[in-house]
Order: C-alpha cells, then sequence, then structure tokens
C-alpha cells in the first residue's frame, strides 16, 4: 500500500432491492436461478488514496454513498467490487447509536467498546476517567445509555472513540448533533489529534467546519467521485450544484437578480423566528423583526464564517403601524454577553425611510468579522429615536455566528484583530 494510510482501488457497492420481502424469500428457496431483485449501486468505480496524517472531506447531497463509502472503510461492509485497505487502527462515529447496547449503562458500553478495539482491561481502566470527563455527562455514566438524549450519546460515542489512540478516525455528522459548546470542544479535539498524526476522513454538510478542518475534500455525486481537490474548491462546486438543484425545484426559474448580478432581496418572514427569540425581546410591537440571516455575498446561509470574512447581515422588518422615522441597528457579543461590534442605519447616514401599516423593509449590513475563533451572538433593535431608550422592537440572541480561526495560523490578541501597522528603526 506503500504510504497510503487509506487506499480504496475501484471500489463498488450494490445493494438489492427487493419489490416485497416475500420476493426475497423466493428468490433464497430457488437457490439463486431465479432473480426477484434489481440492484442499487451506492458506489460505482471508487479510488483514491489518504496520506497518513490527511483529513479527507466528504461532500455530497443526501444518497450520494458518503455514509457507505464510510462503512467500508470501517469494515463494517465488504464493497461488491473492488478493493480496500487501511494501515492502522481504525475509530469510527458512523450512524448513532451503532456499536452501543442500550440495555448496557455508559461505562459498560465504554469498556466493550476499549475491548473491541483492542485495548487491554489496564488501558481501558486507564483512560476511563478522561473519556467520562470529555462526555462530561456525569452521573449518567452509570445509567442505561437507553434513556440517554441524543446529545448524551454523541458525546459519549465521540469521546470513547478519539481516546482509543485511533491512526485513523471516521466521523459522519455526528457533530452535528451535539451543542455549540461541545462542537467547538470536539473540533479542538480533532485538532490535537492532526497535530499527532492521525488519519481522518470527516463527513459533514456544513462546509465552514469542513473548510477549517480538512487538507482535501471529495465530491460525491450518485456513488461516483465528481472532484477531488482542496476544500475550498469542493465547497463552491458544492455551492453551486446545490443552487441549480434549487433552481430546478423552482422549475427551472433562477432567483432574480438585480443590477450587479447579486440575488434579488424581498421580504421574507421565518415562522419559527417569534417562538425561537420570545424570551429575549421586547418592545411595543408596533414593528417587528421578523428574521435574521447571515449571508455570504452571494447571498447564501452561512453556518459559520472564516477569520475577517466579509458577509451581510439581512434583518426583515414588518410594520403594524405607520412610522414616519426608526432606526435599525444590531450589536454583536461574545460568550460573555460584551459587545464587540455593531451599528445601526443612523449612524451610518442610511435612513430608513417612512413605513405605512402593513409595509416591509429588508435591510442589509455589510461587514468583515475580523474576531477571534469563537462562539458570537448578534442582537438586532428597530427603535423609535436615536435619543429615546424606546423601541418598536428589541431582540436578543436573534442569531449565533461561529467564527473559524485564521487558516494562516494567525493568533488574535483580544476579540477583534485590526490592521496594525509596524515600522522598525534599528539604532
Amino acid at each position: 500500500m506503500g504510504s497510503s494510510a487509506i487506499e480504496v482501488d475501484h471500489v463498488s457497492k450494490a445493494y438489492r432491492l427487493y419489490p416485497t420481502p416475500r420476493h426475497r424469500a423466493l428468490e433464497l428457496m430457488t437457490f439463486g436461478t431465479k432473480t426477484y431483485h434489481t440492484n442499487f449501486w451506492a458506489l460505482a468505480d471508487v479510488s483514491f488514496r489518504i496520506a497518513p496524517g490527511a483529513t479527507l472531506g466528504l461532500v455530497g447531497n443526501n444518497g450520494s454513498g458518503k455514509s457507505t463509502l464510510l462503512q467500508l472503510i470501517a469494515g463494517i461492509m465488504v464493497p461488491t467490487n473492488g478493493r480496500i485497505a487501511v494501515n492502522g487502527r481504525v475509530s469510527s462515529l458512523l450512524e448513532l447509536g451503532a456499536g452501543f447496547n442500550p440495555e448496557f449503562t455508559g461505562r459498560e458500553n465504554v469498556e466493550l467498546y476499549c475491548i473491541v478495539m483492542g485495548m487491554s482491561r489496564e488501558e481501558t481502566m486507564e483512560r476511563l476517567p478522561a473519556i467520562q470527563a470529555f462526555a462530561g455527562i456525569g452521573e449518567f455514566i452509570d445509567r442505561p445509555v437507553k434513556s440517554y438524549s441524543s446529545g448524551m450519546f454523541v458525546r459519549l460515542a465521540f469521546a470513547a472513540a478519539i481516546h482509543v489512540s485511533p491512526d485513523i478516525l471516521l466521523v459522519d455528522e455526528a457533530l452535528a448533533v451535539g451543542d455549540v459548546l461541545f462542537q467547538h470542544q470536539c473540533i479542538r479535539r480533532i485538532r490535537e489529534m492532526q497535530a499527532s498524526g492521525t488519519t481522518i476522513v470527516f463527513v459533514s454538510h456544513d462546509m465552514g467546519m469542513m473548510r477549517s478542518i480538512c487538507t482535501e475534500a471529495i465530491l460525491l455525486e450518485r456513488g461516483r467521485i465528481e472532484a477531488h481537490d482542496d476544500p475550498a474548491t469542493i465547497a463552491n462546486i458544492y455551492h453551486a450544484k446545490t443552487a441549480n438543484i434549487e433552481a430546478a425545484a423552482n422549475g427551472g426559474a433562477r432567483p432574480r437578480r438585480d443590477g450587479d448580478g447579486a440575488a434579488a432581496v424581498v421580504f421574507r418572514e421565518d415562522s419559527g423566528f417569534d417562538e425561537r427569540v420570545r424570551v429575549f425581546r421586547h418592545g411595543t410591537g408596533a414593528a417587528r423583526i421578523r428574521q435574521v440571516e447571515l449571508l455570504d455575498l452571494q447571498g447564501r446561509p452561512l453556518n459559520s464564517v472564516e477569520f475577517d470574512d466579509e458577509v451581510i447581515l439581512r434583518v426583515h422588518v414588518q410594520y403594524y403601524e405607520d412610522a414616519a422615522f426608526s432606526i435599525l441597528g444590531f450589536s454583536i457579543r461574545d460568550k460573555t454577553g460584551t459587545d464587540i461590534v455593531g451599528s445601526n442605519t443612523h449612524e451610518e447616514n442610511v435612513p430608513l425611510p417612512p413605513r405605512l401599516a402593513g409595509s416591509t423593509v429588508v435591510v442589509d449590513f455589510r461587514q468583515r468579522l475580523p474576531l477571534a475563533n469563537g462562539t458570537y451572538s448578534v442582537s438586532t433593535a428597530l427603535a423609535y429615536d436615536r435619543s429615546k431608550p424606546s423601541y418598536f422592537d428589541w431582540v436578543d440572541n436573534a442569531l449565533v455566528i461561529t467564527v473559524l480561526p485564521p487558516e494562516s495560523g494567525k493568533v488574535v490578541h483580544g476579540k477583534v484583530s485590526l490592521p496594525v501597522s509596524i515600522a522598525v528603526h534599528a539604532q
């Protein structure tokens, strides 16, 4: 296998599909002399190599074959055609629930997992405290797994997977289940494993996370490799394909464009927004913020942003009473609630037009985010007047932004990185 940690050579995987369970039984009874099934090829002639220490991202729409490929690499299934060679101990976090017995306690499941991974009893007992601490589920470690929430389960499963010193780690969308704090904890641990030389294969629909973590990426389409390139290139191809699919679903019509080629802006309300922010809002209600979006410059939704990315914060407002004057603003806060950056339409000298009852307005705040990596909340407010603490609507925690660390490795001292000019005068 040479210097490869994983080698996938012309691999295909077919699943037999039967019209009914009865037809499966009939085929078995004929000892294969009659065929009642059709083959569905989940993977078709897939080939690639992963070097030791690399992190590969697998990208593609649902049904593209990502999970099947991970299961083949993990050895859970065997390919119909082709060959897979793996060099080293493999630890996997694939389908939620796979490998854990719901009747066993968390501790018993972890002990069994470690033994299956080839660890001795002494090694298992030595690492159990670290696994328990990372999972952070407290006394639930000694309760049956069937009583766990999905978040608790993935915490324990991930903690076990990363503490068995794997040479290769396989992760399939598991981090999407945990809360934001746990996700960041996992990312830090993944970076530590990368630094130690662990090979990682990572499946995610979060392009920001994939670009941050992975050294290379593969785009799968209907079981075939459509592209194998750097993460940024693959993310761009994936976004373009997604946009085409959405356009086809709308009868082939593409989004309207304004004069500079950007998607035309239209008012849209989020049906779940009011329920999500009801604890964190106040105001007269004469006008209300109906949705807050974080978008890239092409108008595509973002789950996370790169350091110093230029983004659009789009705020949708609906007026229920006439308003001759109003000011819309935003503030971005860190996890301690400290205001980091913010502005409003009055300060930027972009006044909102007078509004009649029933009318709407959409405001885009376009700004770079040279923030230290971490999680930030966005608050938005629609005020009557700059000098009076009176609001149509004030919404705290309208949105959560995850800022990824600089790809260059630059350390951000403090919360915001501002341009600095340095002159050295040697004497």
